[in-house]
């Protein structure tokens, strides 16, 4: 009698660090070019290093705390055993506010560019109805499976990295290290701009909330393989990509 044997496939520690870079990566790094306007290149540089040393840190942290527990444990389950039912509650409320602030802005976003995409082909559709469709567009694949996730993700990446090399590639030659480094001004302050520039960046390197289920991702890859070292390298690179990304901003 004949045997069917299969073989599981292994999660893709490259899936990681692109789900994580892809979390990092995203519409306020643009702003950042503005907000640091004042520090200038070098404060900003050190202000980018600083703000991805703390929160790569902080979420190895996270990532350690999780070791503890059950695989497919999340804050809710870690803050109410280690901090208690009240903090429990203000660090739901807290992640709850965020990713909902986050959820809305990207939706809101992306159906008002799909409207004006649309309008520019002759389309009329509502940006309410695009934000609705991008919603579900992007809940279907995450209801398919972390890799499918993992994919579109690189794919996105991808095109934005050529993208963004496409359209200011060209001015790389015309860049003035006496401009870039402010050497005209002497005695200039960039402590009141450096503190300003501190919460954006905090920010954009927010990776924390994909570390429990990464863990439970990463944690499958390969009984010769920790997953602690498999969440590092997957944190470290990740956001090594948004601090390259924002250094190029």
């Amino acid at each position: 009698m004949a045997t069917l044997t299969t073989t599981a496939t292994r999660p893709s520690l490259f899936g990681g660090v692109v789900i994580i870079g892809g979390t990092i990566i995203g519409a306020g790094m643009f702003s950042l070019p503005v907000v640091m306007s004042g520090a200038w290149f070098f404060w900003s540089l050190a202000a980018l290093v600083f703000t991805w040393f703390c929160m790569l840190h902080s979420g190895l942290m996270i990532l350690e705390a999780n070791l503890n527990y059950r695989i497919g444990s999340s804050f809710d389950t870690i803050t109410k055993d280690l901090l208690g039912k009240g903090w429990n509650l203000v660090n739901g409320v807290s992640i709850a506010f965020v990713l909902y602030i986050l959820a809305y802005a990207y939706i809101s976003a992306s159906g008002s560019i799909l409207h004006h995409t649309f309008s520019e082909l002759s389309l009329k559709v509502p940006a309410r109805a695009a934000g609705f469709g991008f919603a579900l567009l992007v809940a279907f694949i995450v209801w398919m499976s972390t890799k499918a996730v993992s994919r579109m993700t690189a794919i996105v990446l991808g095109a934005k990295v050529i993208t963004f090399f496409l359209t200011f590639g060209s001015l790389l030659g015309h860049v003035e290290p006496t401009t870039l480094f402010n050497v005209a001004e002497k005695n200039a302050s960039y402590a009141p701009y450096l503190l300003m520039t501190l919460p954006f960046c905090l920010a954009s390197f927010g990776y924390h909330g994909n570390v429990p289920s990464l863990m439970k991702l990463l944690r499958k890859r390969s009984a010769h393989h920790h997953p602690l070292l498999n969440l590092r390298y997957a944190a470290g690179a990740g956001s090594v990509c948004r601090l390259a990304a924002g250094d190029d901003g």
